[in-house]
């Protein structure tokens, strides 16, 4: 088995190329959120999705087996909006205050104004990964705004809006 070190796979993996996602839950009275780049769609029948979380990330805890969530993916507006979720330094409470958003009709949880497609989900499985998470979760309700276009892609270390 080779010698690979943190950076030498952060350097490779920088190079994918890849979509830019809010995961938001509610914990307890508050929002709590995450950008993610590790979105994937795993099965259409039944409709599943898998997303990875660090396992210290303050979204970690929100989506345990059974818990509700929402998936906000970013159009090309949502640039601010991922970096702002996406800092670690962010305070506990309010994260959502400076991001227009509206709850999800089945999850309750946070789908931003920015998105172009946003989907809620109900976690039905964790699996342990090194430093993170990977949280499996049933889609239960998905929609797409047409108003809003492009998307926020994540590639060599950045996040860059793409107009289509």
């Amino acid at each position: 088995m080779g010698d690979v070190s943190p950076d030498d796979l952060r350097r490779t993996m920088s190079r994918l190329v890849s979509g830019v996602s809010v995961i938001t839950a509610r914990s307890g009275r508050h929002d709590v959120a995450a950008t993610v780049s590790s979105l994937v769609s795993v099965s259409l029948e039944p409709p599943v999705v898998l997303f990875t979380v660090h396992r210290d990330g303050r979204l970690r805890d929100a989506v345990e087996v059974g818990a509700s969530w929402a998936v906000s993916i970013l159009g090309s507006d949502g640039g601010a909006a991922a970096r702002w979720l996406s800092d670690p330094g962010r305070p506990l409470l309010d994260q959502l205050t400076r991001i227009p958003n509206h709850p999800g009709e089945h999850s309750g949880a946070a789908i931003l104004d920015v998105a172009t497609a946003w989907l809620e989900a109900r976690t039905l499985w964790v699996v342990e990964a090194g430093t993170h998470d990977v949280v499996g979760g049933e889609v239960v309700a998905t929609g797409v705004r047409a108003q809003n276009q492009g998307a926020i892609l994540h590639g060599y270390g950045r996040m860059e809006s793409w107009d289509g």
